[in-house]
C-alpha cells in the first residue's frame, strides 16, 4: 500500500512499462514446430488479449470509470487463469483451443433459437449452414467435449480458487446492473472510492503474472509445451 493516503497503489508509468514488456514478449514468441503450433498460437493470443484489456483498464482508470476498470480487471484475472492452464501442458492448450468451436456452436444455436422464438417460420438456413460448418470442424479436430471450460473450474485447477471467487464476485457487482452499481457507485455518492485504485492495481497484477509465467516458460523451453 502507498505511504500517503492519496498516493496511487501503482503508478501509471510503471504499468505502462509492464505493458511494453508484455507486448515485446508477445512479439518475440516463435512456434517451436508445426506439431506444437496450437500451443504457440494459444499463448500468443492470450497475451494479445491481455494487452487489449490493459488498454481498457487504463482508460477506465484515467476516466475514473469504475465499471470499465472492473470489467477489464475481471477479464485480466480470467486471462491469467487461462494462461496458467495452457502453459501447464500441450493437452490443456489443445482443450482450450477446442472451446472456440464449442463457444461458436453455442452462439449460433442461441441466435437461431432467438430467431425462431421471434418468428417460428423464420428462415434460419444461413445460421444452419454456419452451424453445420462449425460442427464439421469440431469433428475434424476431434472435439469431444460438450461444454466449454468454465473459468471457475479452471481457477481450481491452477490453484486460484480463492482469488477467483473473491475478485469475480467484487467485479461482477460493479460490472452488471446491480443495486450496488446503480445506487452506490454513482458519481455523487461513491460509497467505495478506493475501488478505483484497488481494481486497477489488481488488474495490473494479473497482467504482471501473465508476463512472468509466460516469460519463464519461454526462457526455459521456448514455445515447446509441457508434456
Amino acid at each position: 500500500m502507498p505511504d500517503r493516503p492519496n498516493e496511487p497503489i501503482i503508478q501509471l508509468a510503471d504499468s505502462d512499462k509492464l505493458f511494453i514488456k508484455l507486448r515485446a514478449l508477445g512479439n518475440s514468441l516463435k512456434p517451436y514446430d508445426d506439431e506444437n503450433y496450437t500451443f504457440f498460437e494459444a499463448v500468443r493470443e492470450l497475451l494479445d488479449a491481455a494487452l487489449t484489456n490493459y488498454g481498457q483498464l487504463r482508460l477506465g482508470y484515467i476516466e475514473s470509470n469504475c465499471h470499465l476498470i472492473a470489467w477489464a480487471c475481471r477479464n485480466l484475472l480470467e486471462l491469467l487463469i487461462f494462461t496458467k492452464y495452457v502453459l501447464n501442458s500441450k493437452a490443456n492448450a489443445e482443450r482450450f483451443a477446442h472451446d472456440r468451436l464449442i463457444d461458436g456452436c453455442e452462439i449460433i444455436e442461441s441466435l437461431r433459437d432467438l430467431e425462431l422464438h421471434c418468428d417460428p417460420k423464420a428462415d434460419t438456413s444461413i445460421l444452419d449452414g454456419w452451424l453445420a460448418s462449425m460442427t464439421a470442424q469440431k469433428t475434424a479436430e476431434g472435439v469431444t467435449a460438450k461444454r466449454y471450460l468454465a473459468s471457475g473450474d479452471l481457477a481450481k485447477v491452477v490453484g486460484m480458487k480463492e482469488d477467483y471467487a473473491a475478485m469475480n464476485k467484487v467485479c461482477s457487482k460493479l460490472v452488471h446492473p446491480t443495486s450496488w452499481s446503480v445506487l452506490a457507485m454513482n458519481k455523487g455518492t461513491n460509497s467505495f472510492p478506493q475501488a478505483h485504485d484497488i481494481l486497477f492495481a489488481s488488474g495490473v497484477g494479473y497482467m504482471s503474472q501473465i508476463y512472468l509465467d509466460t516469460n519463464a516458460h519461454n526462457t526455459n523451453q521456448g514455445m515447446k509445451p509441457n508434456p
